[in-house]
């Protein structure tokens, strides 16, 4: 912590210190900024995974806004369904990670050596009806740290 602390301490020094300079753009010139895009894709080819690896994905998550992720397996068929919405039939993408094939879901899950469990779930949220009479449309949106 205190390396932590100290490095940004002398990082803070030094950009006072330094003059300065400002870039200039020619004029009718653009500048494009990536922004970090949310999307669902399904794998060019997806990994096949042995049912004793996907054995310690099985089971119940609870998630950040209150729902809950269940993973389970019927014969090579892998499934997850969010709270008491439909179950998506989902693929392997990586070690720990899984996309549905409808793509409405993508969940990683990472199992850390103190034995708690963390990841990040990405699922597309339906269109809705908000209390002010408005319309919200669908989206997508990132629910984290799913634990069991």
């Amino acid at each position: 912590m205190k390396t932590i602390i100290l490095s940004t301490l002398l990082g803070l020094v030094t950009a006072a210190t330094m003059p300065a300079t400002a870039q200039t753009i020619p004029q009718g010139s653009t500048v494009q900024v990536p922004g970090h895009a949310l999307r669902i894709d399904l794998p060019a080819q997806p990994r096949y995974m042995l049912h004793e690896e996907f054995r310690q994905f099985a089971g119940a998550y609870d998630l950040s806004n209150g729902d809950t992720l269940q993973l389970r397996r019927a014969g090579t068929i892998m499934y997850a369904r969010i709270g008491n919405q439909d179950e998506h039939r989902i693929v392997a993408t990586g070690r720990n990670s899984f996309v549905a094939l409808d793509r409405q879901l993508k969940v990683r899950i990472d199992h850390h050596d103190d034995g708690s469990v963390g990841g990040e779930v990405v699922m597309v949220v339906p269109a809705r009806q908000l209390a002010d009479g408005s319309t919200q449309g669908e989206h997508i949106a990132v629910l984290g740290s799913p634990s069991r």
